[in-house]
């Protein structure tokens, strides 16, 4: 017999199994890094690049034209702003056609715009401090592997 705790164990495993695979990610990176990255309107905005935007699976199935060989789901495309204010831009509107493993965007800043310096040093910025903070990372989880509640399980 199932109890109501089994029961409920059991309907939050099913609901998490159905919900699995409902959401298309695609990755917009930027080169140099840290550009802003925002829809196209610029009404949205994702984040510093590289930035993961995850959409609906079901609503860019139903973006997909019937008449399309190649079956590609359409989405707004990305604009990109450094902070010298060069900005790059995707396709509008971008094919995503790899509807389970999703897409990558590269935006690349346009060369001849001023502020290129500016740029560089903020994406060093960026990646000296995410450097850092992986370094952290590292020691609160040695730290974590190395505490006396894991006395028989040691990683080496």
């Amino acid at each position: 017999m199932f109890s109501v705790t089994n029961t409920r164990g059991l309907a939050a495993l099913a609901c998490a199994l159905f919900l699995t695979g409902c959401t298309t990610t695609v990755t917009v990176t930027s080169d140099p890094e840290g550009a802003m990255i925002t829809n196209r309107a610029g009404t949205v905005k994702y984040g510093y690049a590289p930035v993961e935007v995850n959409f609906d699976k079901d609503v860019l199935e139903q973006s997909i034209d019937p008449t399309d060989p190649m079956r590609c789901a359409k989405v707004q495309g990305f604009t990109a702003r450094w902070p010298s204010g060069a900005e790059a831009h995707s396709e509008n509107p971008l094919p995503v056609c790899d509807l389970r493993y999703g897409e990558t965007v590269a935006l690349k800043r346009p060369q001849g715009v001023e502020g290129e310096e500016i740029d560089l040093r903020w994406a060093l910025e960026r990646a000296q401090r995410r450097a850092v903070e992986a370094e952290m990372e590292k020691k609160r989880l040695e730290n974590y592997l190395n505490t006396p509640m894991f006395l028989f399980w040691r990683p080496y």
